[in-house]
């Protein structure tokens, strides 16, 4: 499985920063069509993007953010990517809402939903069991601006964060939180990922090189998660070898919850080594 740990957004027009992404450390880059490109700049943006993935050759996952279905950028975007050779891993479908599973049967390129509206976020099981949806994440500018609301009120919304979270994993599909856009704020944007990651979300989206590494830390498992995990294993097998019933480890009792949480965080770890 694909790590999603971090997931940068680059303005697709800008090619300094889209060549700069190419160096850097996060999972997945999303070359931007939509918010971070101006009206006047999407043709060419589009254009220059999808020539430049196929002149150069990465092992990058890559993602573009196509523009809105209510948009008539949309439909530029779709055929242009059909007719494109450029190496395209998802594609990122701003305002999500049913319906959506039409582009993958068009590009049948997998594809990452944003909630963003409240229709889309009251239909969320049926935006999520779409053909091709891989993963799903969300915005808080967007969904307050749906709401006829502020973003304050948003932004650190844990009902929002939860639903999402909880309808991506009961459908089987790795959820990745949204954007945190005060960059001057390092603690904040750690503090909202480890939030995120206790709610059970895969990773984060992020908007500025500085954010990957924490990003890629937070969900990451950590020297101590790693080392209760080995414990727990090692004190299951011990258990079983000796025929012991309850399982007890530094004082706490271990039940088969914590074993399989072990050996979850022993799997992350492998896939992050790949």
């Amino acid at each position: 499985m694909a790590k999603t740990r971090s997931q940068l957004y680059v303005p697709a027009n800008n090619e300094k920063m889209i060549i700069n992404s190419l160096k850097l450390d996060e999972d997945i880059i999303i070359f931007d069509l939509e918010d971070a490109v101006p009206d006047e700049k999407k043709e060419y943006a589009r254009e220059y993007i999808l020539n430049f993935l196929i002149d150069k050759k990465t092992e990058k996952k890559i993602a573009i953010r196509i523009n809105s279905m209510e948009t008539s950028y949309f439909y530029r975007d779709i055929n242009d990517i059909y007719n494109s050779d450029a190496k395209i891993d998802y594609v990122v479908v701003p305002k999500a809402e049913p319906g959506i599973g039409h582009i993958y049967g068009v590009l049948g390129i997998p594809l990452i939903p944003l909630i963003e509206t409240v229709r889309g976020f009251k239909h969320i099981d049926n935006v999520i069991s779409e053909d091709g949806v891989s993963m799903i994440s969300w915005a808080a500018a967007d969904f307050s601006l749906s709401m006829s609301g502020n973003i304050n009120g948003y932004a650190t919304n844990e009902y929002i964060a939860t639903t999402v979270a909880v309808a991506a994993r009961s459908a089987g599909i790795e959820p990745v939180d949204k954007v945190y856009f005060d960059l001057e704020n390092t603690d904040g944007f750690k503090d909202e990922a480890l939030k995120s990651r206790n709610l059970g979300y895969a990773g984060k989206q992020v908007i500025h090189p500085s954010q990957i590494t924490t990003a890629n830390e937070v969900f990451s498992p950590s020297r101590e998660d790693l080392e209760w995990a080995e414990k727990v294993i090692n004190t299951y097998n011990e258990s079983i070898k000796t025929g012991k019933g309850a399982l007890r480890l530094d004082g706490k009792l271990i039940d088969s919850v914590h074993i399989r949480m072990a050996r979850n965080i022993l799997e992350q770890s492998k896939d992050d080594t790949l």
